[in-house]
């Protein structure tokens, strides 16, 4: 088994797609990793290797990936090589199959630690934005009334403003 980890930067917001072959949704999106090292001279250089994710089975996790957020990536690489039109050259690149992910910036707080069901039973929500035991989608809210969506693998967002007024 081949497994690689990153640390990076989305270079946009995260997007939710269906696949048209067996209508099985995904997310995807683009991460920055940067070396920055120094030569013998002492002059600082910059290296920066964009990757290609996909997180199959999970829309919900779209939610919390927007543009410079970081995070920490672990998954299963697949290199593909295809021809660049632009230049007429043949180019590499490299896509993770994401396994796990670790919001490393921007907002924090997105949703809180604890959640309520509508059998009023206390869940408590892990840093990554998920709840251990659900098995189907609903909505949950917390103490102060505002709601959020967990679907079937119990990954939690806060629901929009159109959800929320019906």
């Amino acid at each position: 088994m081949l497994q690689i980890q990153f640390i990076g930067t989305l270079g946009a917001d995260a997007e939710k797609k269906v696949a048209t072959e067996n209508g099985s949704k995904f997310t995807t999106f683009r991460a920055a990793h940067n070396d920055v090292w120094k030569d013998d001279a002492g002059e600082e250089h910059t290296r920066t290797i964009w990757v290609d994710c996909v997180i199959n089975d999970h829309p919900n996790v779209a939610d919390y990936l927007k543009q410079g957020t970081q995070v920490f990536v672990t998954g299963y690489p697949t290199l593909r090589v295809y021809s660049s039109p632009k230049d007429r050259c043949m180019k590499a690149g490299l896509t993770i199959n994401v396994q796990r992910i670790e919001l490393l910036g921007g907002r924090v707080d997105l949703v809180p630690r604890e959640l309520i069901d509508e059998n009023a039973q206390l869940h408590r929500v892990n840093k990554y934005y998920n709840i251990e035991g659900v098995k189907k989608e609903c909505v949950m809210q917390d103490k102060r009334g505002n709601l959020y969506n967990v679907d079937k693998h119990g990954w939690v967002a806060p629901a929009t403003k159109q959800e929320e007024n019906g």
